[in-house]
């Protein structure tokens, strides 16, 4: 439907967008993303024409765009700016019915089926209550869905969407993607969003700007991962799985850490559920991850699968067998600092405590939250393993911000192994 191949433009004699390479199937609701300032909204505009490309080619419908007249093209392309001045007091059918004025001919009133398809617009858009009012006297929410509206009149093959749904409510906004959504397969949706979320959830595929140039190109879960979050918008971010819809959800997380941080290697000593918020948050960071051993059955383990850490298993109530402290040996060495979370410690995972040797525990950190307690479970009950990592001068650190501190300061100093 529509191919854009190494498009570039921008203002003044400077290109914003550089060798843009995109492609849009009929029927297809792609989504443009990207921080502010990355050309997201230069390329719509150039994509409809209000703005000259300075290189590149884009077709539509196999044609050169640039070989439409304008009418032509508005019958095939409508726009959805971000805003609309509105200085005039006409109706809010008088601006809709503008939508059909790519099919009117000169000098000849609007037709029966005008009347038709603009009363139908304003109804999918919920304006219809509205239609009498001038648009100068009706609220920012009410004008961008009159503007919807006006486009839905042009009854085009593709919409072009530059965050139309920003001044809604989210009731109106998720009313109206749904509503652009289900135009169904004769048109093509091209939208940029500002809320990941909402484009995770109504988009088949989303383009990822940054720096006037196309980064990702994928379905949602393709685009949107932690690592993307964090290299283009700068955010440590949780993305999980949205448990209705499957799409990806983005959780923003609010704990800054540290960018040295970033690719430093941490194992991580956890169970029951200990370890989860730290795997995501370090993960999220760019911290190269490493867990185990731990049961299938153990949320930690989930969170390590869901964030794709490497992870050593056993069976639940499984002995861990010396080819899996092998294993376990081999991360602990790998590791430049390692974790060792507040958990219950019994027999069935001792090990875990047994391969932290005298070299290793230099590079050992516990975490131990208010309220959480490494315990000894096991049948002795006296504690002593634990006493003998707290004798070798371990940090004990009780708070994430602290945690991520003294991770900082052994990579800083060159306490942690090279």
């Amino acid at each position: 439907m529509i191919d854009v191949n190494g498009l570039s433009a921008g203002y003044g004699g400077d290109d914003i967008i550089r060798e843009i390479t995109l492609w849009a199937e009929k029927g297809e609701f792609v989504g443009i993303i990207g921080p502010n300032g990355s050309g997201k909204t230069t390329l719509l505009k150039t994509l409809s024409r209000v703005l000259e490309r300075s290189g590149g080619v884009v077709t539509l419908e196999g044609r050169i765009l640039s070989d439409y007249g304008q009418k032509e093209l508005a019958r095939i392309m409508s726009v959805v700016p971000q805003e609309t001045g509105m200085n005039f007091s006409y109706t809010v059918k008088d601006i809709v019915m503008m939508g059909r004025f790519p099919y009117q001919e000169r000098f000849k009133k609007e037709t029966a089926d005008d009347y038709r398809i603009v009363r139908e617009a304003m109804e999918v858009t919920n304006v219809i209550h509205l239609k009498d009012r001038a648009v100068t006297e009706i609220s920012g929410g009410e004008r961008q869905r009159v503007i919807i509206a006006r486009a839905l009149a042009q009854q085009p093959k593709v919409i072009l969407l530059d965050e139309a749904t920003a001044h809604l409510d989210i009731n109106h906004q998720v009313e109206i993607l749904s509503i652009i959504r289900d135009l169904g397969e004769n048109v093509t949706k091209i939208g940029v969003f500002h809320d990941l979320n909402l484009a995770a959830e109504f988009c088949d595929r989303i383009v990822l700007m940054g720096e006037g140039q196309v980064r990702a190109i994928g379905t949602p879960a393709e685009v949107l991962t932690i690592k993307n979050l964090r290299d283009e918008y700068g955010i440590t971010a949780m993305v999980q799985s949205n448990p209705v819809t499957g799409r990806p959800l983005i959780m923003p997380l609010s704990e800054s850490v540290p960018s040295v941080l970033r690719g430093v290697r941490i194992h991580i000593i956890s169970g029951g559920g200990s370890g989860a918020g730290l795997m995501y948050t370090l993960a999220a960071a760019g911290c190269l991850l490493t867990a185990g051993v731990l049961s299938p059955m153990d949320s930690d383990f989930a969170a390590a699968s869901q964030l794709g850490i490497p992870c050593i298993t056993v069976p639940a109530f499984a002995p861990i067998t010396p080819a899996v402290c092998g294993a376990l040996g081999a991360y602990l060495d790998e590791a430049d600092v390692i974790i060792l979370t507040a958990m219950p410690i019994g027999v069935g995972n001792l090990p875990n405590i047994q391969a932290l040797t005298s070299d290793r525990r230099s590079r050992l950190i516990l975490f131990v939250p208010p309220g959480g307690e490494c315990t000894d479970c096991t049948p002795a009950g006296d504690g002593s393993f634990l006493a003998a990592i707290r004798d070798a001068g371990c940090p004990v650190v009780s708070s994430r911000n602290d945690l991520y501190r003294e991770v900082e300061k052994r990579v800083i100093t060159g306490k942690s192994r090279k």
